[in-house]
């Protein structure tokens, strides 16, 4: 049997760019479409053996791709795998009827689109299995990415557009990056899995001087210092030297200042944007013009003992017209959850009276309760947050918060492709 092929229609080329980069590895042939109409031209001409087509699309809208398909029988059975952000009840029944097999939510988990690759094209796939928490965000300037428990090469794969995505939402011109592994084991078979998770790193720094890594592990600091290229790259062992390392004093004093110059631009209507953006968080003017594109009905739980973290939180989205509903503690958020659970989003402090927020998580884990979550955290608690991670919350913010990082990282939860 001859190698399958994939159409990959979607106006973001980060996202097919991505899709092929991943897919290739698996031995797929990759097509790409960057838009509905270019999609609609390339089914009739190349018949693919499957089409992963977002919902939205220009030029031709993905509802009138799936009717034009029906309409011909020499491609409507070509199986279709839909992307979206956001999906209603009437628009599953709407998207079946159209003979999708398979809808994706957005943020794509690439092993759920492996499984469904593996479904509907009948092939086995080898996904790496290792157990592995891997997460990135930015505050003031410094890209943060967390890894922990061991390494894992598909979520490797996906950092490289992971961290495009926040450089290009908060633009930062110049990033560092601190590096934070945890709770590792590493063996032989991940120096190579190190090799690539650096070599993605350092395709977004200007300079290797840019990037520090925060580790105990005297395996990873020997393998790196005898490394050809990676040797660049320095190991420390505590917070204060790895920030001092990246910013020192007068660093750190100027970035901020070109921090501040940057968030005015960057929510000033007179901005000039770039017309190809990352979904909605890299959609048009920023954070505050995505969270419109998402609409009025979106409900937000805070639960923070701290009454002033819970009015900034509110006042940040203030113009958005969406319900925030706020909680002293994790106990009044837990009993709200046993009559409405209608939350789309959860800003969730650790440390509270009454009720902390890991006994939520472990309430909210072991009852099924799915919402995105966004945990409140001080600096220095690194090991709550991984300890976090683990229950599978979407992202975490540093105290103290700032309005508009609120408004950044609810794009990036909300309406992020990843």
């Amino acid at each position: 049997m001859g190698m399958k092929s994939i159409l990959v229609i979607n106006d973001s080329s980060l996202i097919r760019n991505f899709l092929e980069k991943q897919l290739k590895e698996y031995g797929f042939k990759v097509l790409q479409a960057i838009n509905g109409l270019d999609g609609w031209g390339k089914i009739r001409q190349l018949q693919p053996d499957l089409i992963i087509m977002d919902y939205f699309l220009t030029r031709k809208s993905s509802m009138e791709i799936l009717k034009s398909m029906t309409d011909d029988p020499n491609i409507g059975s070509i199986p279709v795998v839909m992307t979206i952000s956001k999906l209603e009840k009437k628009q599953v029944m709407e998207l079946a009827q159209m003979g999708v097999q398979k809808i994706l939510n957005k943020p794509i988990r690439i092993d759920a689109l492996l499984e469904t690759l593996t479904e509907l094209l009948h092939v086995a796939i080898e996904m790496d299995e290792t157990p592995c928490i891997l997460d990135a965000h930015l505050n003031d300037q410094i890209l943060f990415v967390e890894i922990a428990r061991g390494f894992n090469r598909e979520k490797i794969n996906l950092l490289r557009y992971k961290i495009a995505e926040l450089i290009k939402l908060y633009s930062v011109s110049d990033p560092r990056i601190l590096i934070l592994m945890t709770d590792i084991e590493f063996r032989s078979e991940d120096k190579s899995k190190l090799e690539i998770l650096l070599e993605e790193i350092m395709g977004s720094v200007q300079k290797p001087d840019r990037i520090r890594i925060l580790t105990v592990s005297e395996e990873i600091k020997a393998y790196l210092e005898k490394h050809i290229v990676l040797s660049e790259i320095e190991v420390a062992k505590s917070l204060e030297e790895a920030m001092d390392g990246l910013l020192g004093i007068k660093g750190m004093e100027s970035l901020t200042a070109e921090q501040d110059n940057v968030q005015d631009k960057f929510f000033s209507a007179k901005q000039d944007v770039q017309k190809e953006g990352f979904q909605l968080n890299f959609q048009k003017e920023g954070p505050q013009e995505s969270l419109n594109h998402l609409g009025g009905k979106v409900r937000i739980a805070v639960v923070d003992d701290d009454m002033i973290v819970r009015e900034i939180i509110r006042n940040a989205f203030s113009a958005t017209g969406w319900e925030i509903v706020p909680f002293a503690n994790g106990l009044e958020f837990v009993e709200k959850l046993e009559t409405d659970k209608a939350f789309d989003l959860l800003f969730l402090d650790l440390i509270m009276p009454e009720m902390n927020g890991f006994a939520v998580l472990q309430m909210m884990n072991g009852k099924k309760i799915k919402i995105p979550t966004i945990i409140l955290t001080a600096l220095s608690r690194k090991e709550s947050v991984v300890k976090a991670q683990e229950f599978g919350v979407s992202s975490y913010m540093i105290k103290p918060i700032k309005p508009e990082g609120i408004l950044a990282k609810a794009a990036e939860i909300l309406g992020a492709e990843f």
